[in-house]
């Protein structure tokens, strides 16, 4: 005869707010996405799959399904990576992989299969994946920050700052312990802070997607909205820009005129307090005024021009190109040669050549 399992208070009020989580991950599955849907999928069930495997019930009594379940949650990290590089860089992990990685990929799954479903997550290996897992954490880390100051598009930096900074620091407090810190694993009140915090912050996501469908349910419905005149409504909108333009533009062109771009490492922050605005009302007007998704874009667009000037220049033809980059701005050579060539599809010695006699 199977023994009962008995339960203390806290232990309840943990599996009360454990299963509360899962019910919201669940209605957050089948909520509308805009983009791919596959690996917010994935991340949502190796949650779920961490929150029952973390349940104050002995693993004796999981029986075959904790290897599923540990299966899942090793899996975490890499459906976060998935999430991450999605929706702050626009695309997939997956779409510029070579077929060779894709393979290896392809292979480390299967061991990871094989080592947690078949031999249950016994071995050294356990150890060496956590650390894999922490790694990629911080490097989620690290790209989030790197590139926070340059991003202007405020639906991405919520995503760097919020999502991906919470969860990012949340699982790696959560590897930490794993490693060094067994004990306060095992303290009933930090298993139920530990659930309430995802219960909160699922509800958080629901709420996010929820209104950015029902924004995006708007637009649709205003851009299918037939139109009455065309004409008078084109003249009218036109009319209306010409009069409506942001008096930020003037200012910030004026800025640019007078080579503001030209300061070696100048941030929105800096040009922000030059121009006495605060930075994420000038982050707002360069992304949806003046159409850039980055801050180094923006200012590329006034530095490449300057120096393709001095490389038509005869009178420059015997100065370093280097010296030309740090006059417009650059900090380094590196890059000024990546923006150069992906403006001009060559490189600045070989447009300079072409004004050579």
């Amino acid at each position: 005869m199977e023994q009962l399992i008995q339960f203390q208070p806290l232990q309840l009020l943990d599996l009360l707010f454990r299963f509360a989580s899962v019910g919201v991950l669940l209605c957050l599955a089948i909520m509308p996405r805009q983009k791919q849907y596959w690996w917010s999928l994935a991340l949502i069930i190796c949650s779920i799959g961490y929150l029952l495997l973390t349940a104050p019930i002995a693993n004796t009594h999981y029986g075959w399904l904790r290897p599923p379940l540990l299966l899942l949650t090793e899996l975490t990290t890499l459906a976060l990576f998935g999430v991450y590089w999605l929706h702050v860089h626009g695309r997939s992990p997956l779409e510029k992989c070579s077929i060779w990685l894709k393979s290896l990929l392809v292979i480390w799954l299967l061991w990871l299969g094989y080592f947690f479903l078949l031999n249950g997550g016994k071995g050294v290996y356990h150890d060496i994946h956590h650390a894999l897992s922490f790694s990629l954490l911080i490097y989620i880390l690290v790209d989030a920050l790197r590139g926070l100051n340059d991003d202007l598009v405020e639906k991405r930096r919520y995503w760097r700052l919020a999502m991906i900074a919470a969860i990012s620091l949340y699982m790696a407090m959560l590897t930490l312990i794993e490693l060094t810190l067994i004990e306060l694993k095992d303290n009933q009140l930090f298993s139920i802070g530990n659930v309430l915090f995802t219960l909160l912050l699922s509800l958080s996501i629901v709420r996010f997607v929820f209104i950015n469908n029902r924004l995006q349910l708007n637009q649709d419905k205003q851009k299918a909205a037939p139109s009455v005149d065309a004409a008078n409504t084109n003249a009218d909108l036109n009319q209306q820009q010409s009069i409506n333009v942001h008096p930020l533009i003037a200012k910030l062109d004026d800025a640019m005129k007078n080579g503001a771009y030209q300061q070696n490492g100048l941030s929105i922050s800096q040009l922000a307090s030059d121009l006495a605005v605060p930075a994420h009302q000038l982050r707002k007007v360069i992304n949806t005024e003046l159409g850039f998704d980055n801050f180094s874009q923006y200012l590329n667009s006034y530095r490449l021009p300057a120096v393709c000037r001095l490389l038509e220049d005869p009178a420059r033809k015997q100065d370093p190109i280097l010296t030309l980059a740090l006059e417009a701005g650059y900090n380094s050579i590196a890059p000024f040669n990546r923006a150069f060539r992906q403006l001009k599809g060559v490189t600045p010695s070989e447009y300079r050549n072409q004004f050579q006699k």
